[in-house]
């Protein structure tokens, strides 16, 4: 029998976590798992509580949350022979969506229960690690507004994005990877694994979470009044289409500035230096779906 560690984050999301634990006791198969719930409290919790776990011989940690929780606790089992999974109950869910685990909590327990996995790729550098995607640009500061929000979702990201685009100054990186050296005045920058923000909301479609590469994602600067254009791109999946977008594949890719850079990781933003190198690491997470 497996033993299995939900880690619910409260603070995710849409408070969908208050009906997560009684579905999880009600649709949980217990012949097959031993299991326990724990709450994260503070910042650095999930990861605490995901250390805990393994050492009490966990060998499944289900993420119950969004992409900062996945973060979280992926980044305590990387190359391991520990399993997690996710209950996505995140304002994006980007990772899940990718992955095809449904945002329903009882369809996402069913996919636990049958405890199927797949060995899947993880972002890496400068001590940062990242589960989707690492973002530099407007949505890293759409991100740093939208963490102070008590009420998320997709209708407060979409009013946020809309109040700071005006003021918005793109600004220049320099990008290399491969053989190639690129400066580019850039509206946002991500650097991928997965495909979408979230919401499915694409920012990379020809990216795969187990291919062992990254895809460098990159909408170049633009009129403001062209961003309605990109805006109804993006609700129909063809931001790939646009002029302004233009996509890369690499294993590696270093980036730097002219000063320190905000940016999001899985959604959670922090500052960083003015360079930074980023690699892929091959199917180094056990991930259910």
């Amino acid at each position: 029998m497996e033993k299995i560690t939900f880690i619910i984050n409260p603070t995710a999301g849409h408070k969908r976590y208050r009906t997560v634990e009684k579905e999880i006791y009600k649709y949980i198969n217990r012949n097959k798992f031993q299991f326990n719930i724990e709450y994260s409290k503070q910042r650095g919790d999930v990861k605490n509580l995901a250390k805990k776990a393994i050492i009490s011989g966990s060998n499944i940690i289900i993420a119950v949350g969004g992409d900062g929780t996945v973060n979280e606790v992926s980044s305590e089992i990387i190359n391991s022979k520990v399993k997690m999974g996710v209950i996505p109950v995140g304002s994006g869910n980007g990772l899940a969506l990718c992955l095809g685990i449904p945002t329903n909590i009882k369809k996402a327990i069913e996919k636990i229960n049958l405890n199927n996995f797949k060995k899947i790729d993880c972002i890496s550098g400068n001590n940062l690690h990242s589960i989707n995607l690492i973002g530099f640009g407007f949505d890293a500061f759409v991100a740093k507004e939208f963490s102070k929000e008590k009420n998320r979702g997709l209708v407060k990201y979409i009013y946020l994005t809309f109040k700071f685009l005006l003021n918005y100054k793109p600004k220049y990186f320099t990008i290399r990877f491969e053989n190639e050296l690129k400066k580019i005045k850039v509206f946002s920058l991500n650097i991928c694994n997965g495909k979408q923000f979230g919401n499915n909301f694409l920012i990379s479609p020809k990216s795969e979470i187990d291919d062992g590469n990254l895809r460098i994602s990159i909408i170049k600067a633009f009129k403001w009044y062209q961003f309605i254009y990109l805006l109804l791109l993006f609700i129909f999946k063809k931001i790939h289409k646009s002029k302004f977008f233009k996509s890369y594949k690499t294993k590696k890719v270093f980036i730097e500035s002219e000063s320190k850079n905000l940016i999001h990781v899985d959604g959670e933003s922090q500052i960083i230096k003015k360079s930074i190198e980023i690699y892929i690491k091959p199917k180094s997470i056990n991930f259910i779906v």
